[in-house]
């Protein structure tokens, strides 16, 4: 990662820039210690980097009043035995609640893994394994709930399609207003 600058209404303003063979798109992401990354394709040229950024400035602005006066639970830094105490919580949270939701639904997981995510709640692999933030147990427990069944139903539909919020719902009638409510964590 090369740190890189860009002059916007005459101030000079520092950003990350992220080059990776395998990404198609650009994308801009405002780090938890407010700092600006953008990931884009190895040949992407930089003068369009700067153009994006530059298109984008009022997203960034926006964003990053939001990230100062109501830092989400994502953002907060921990230390090394914070994370690790909160670590061994969150697999306790999740495997007894994976037990719990999966009597509903007979699905098949290999591995649980605990991670430090600085963007996501949880995901799972095509390996069928599930992943979770290490946050996940300082949630309320029915946005925990809805976040383990999220990823849980991906192992029956890897997508987000109406088929998938049905096995959903099947646990999690109010899904909609739980992901809302997570929106604003």
């Amino acid at each position: 990662m090369e740190e890189r600058s860009i002059k916007i209404d005459g101030q000079e303003y520092s950003y990350k820039l992220r080059r990776k063979k395998r990404v198609k798109y650009i994308r801009l992401m405002i780090e938890s210690d407010g700092s600006l990354v953008v990931s884009a394709p190895k040949t992407y040229p930089v003068f369009l980097i700067k153009q994006f950024i530059s298109s984008r400035w009022d997203w960034v602005v926006v964003n990053l009043a939001k990230m100062k006066s109501n830092p989400s639970i994502l953002h907060v830094q921990h230390s090394p035995s914070q994370i690790k105490k909160y670590k061994e919580i969150t697999r306790e949270l999740t495997q007894r609640r994976l037990k719990y939701f999966n009597q509903y639904y007979q699905l098949s997981y290999r591995r649980i893994s605990i991670r430090n995510q600085k963007t996501r709640w949880g995901s799972c692999s095509s390996d069928n394994n599930l992943n979770f933030n290490y946050r996940l147990c300082l949630l309320p427990s029915e946005i925990a709930d809805y976040i383990i069944v999220h990823e849980l139903c991906h192992l029956a539909e890897m997508n987000h399609s109406v088929k998938f919020w049905r096995v959903v719902e099947k646990t999690i009638p109010d899904y909609k207003f739980l992901e809302k409510r997570l929106k604003k964590i």
